[in-house]
């Protein structure tokens, strides 16, 4: 009989020098529904390695959100799946799913996004880089 090849669990990599999206990251290691999932700072070297197939330049501008070899997710999409993941969501994803809910999701991460900008712009440390 064949075992079944189990695949690794989906990782999440964010900006680990950003306060912001250290509470985020932080945050769904909470949620039995998201403790699955791997997460590591864009700034661990290894991840390029295990991932060759991403970039750091491209994971410093987005979240990133590896499903599978195939199917990456980035930024605001990444955002969306984690939150569809939420049991509580679920009887709600309609909402999130509609072109309003679309374009709530995507000002929520360019939001966020440029927030955390400003936060590593204003770091001494994260400027000296």
């Amino acid at each position: 009989m064949q075992q079944a090849i189990e695949s690794p669990p989906p990782l999440l990599i964010f900006d680990g020098e950003c306060s912001l999206c250290n509470r985020f990251a932080h945050s769904i290691k909470k949620f039995e529904s998201t403790s699955h999932i791997e997460i590591e700072s864009l700034h661990n070297d290894a991840i390029y390695i295990d991932h060759p197939y991403l970039s750091k330049e491209e994971c410093e501008k987005k979240l990133h959100l590896v499903i599978d070899r195939d199917t990456i997710l980035e930024g605001a999409a990444a955002v969306e799946h984690l939150i569809k993941l939420n049991p509580a969501i679920k009887k709600i994803s309609w909402l999130i799913e509609s072109d309003a809910g679309q374009k709530a999701m995507n000002l929520f991460y360019k939001s966020a996004n440029v927030y955390r900008e400003s936060l590593l712009n204003r770091c001494p440390k994260c400027k000296n880089k």
